[in-house]
């Protein structure tokens, strides 16, 4: 290795660097194939094993409240495709619950939101 190359993979600060794909064994798909990119990500709040690596706990804790998986890749700084993964692992392990977002049928009808703006302006 030269020196050039040792010095692309260390942190002064952090110690070596490790890539993004290491931390999901070079998986690249998670388990369950239904975790999509806007997936909305809740911690089930059960009993937390110790083997769990520090990217998944950060996800845990960001997860207390339902979190978008986008949000959460973007609050711990790793690529949406590894966050993924590591949310799967955590799903199959039944430490987060993940759902699709709300759907557009969920969402009051454009009459409603009318009325309420009519009504807003009321006041």
């Amino acid at each position: 290795m030269t020196e050039r190359t040792h010095d692309q993979w260390l942190d002064e600060e952090a110690g070596p660097v490790v890539p993004a794909y290491a931390l999901t064994r070079g998986r690249v798909l998670p388990a369950n194939k239904a975790i999509d990119l806007v997936a909305i990500v809740t911690a089930t709040g059960g009993p937390t094993p110790v083997s769990l690596n520090p990217e998944q706990w950060m996800i845990l804790s960001l997860c207390a409240r339902a979190t978008p998986l986008a949000d959460i890749a973007a609050a711990i700084d790793l690529p949406l495709g590894v966050v993924r993964v590591l949310v799967g692992d955590l799903h199959e392990q039944g430490l987060v619950q993940v759902r699709p977002p709300a759907s557009v049928s969920q969402l009051p009808s454009a009459s409603i939101l009318t009325e309420v703006i009519s009504g807003l302006r009321a006041l």
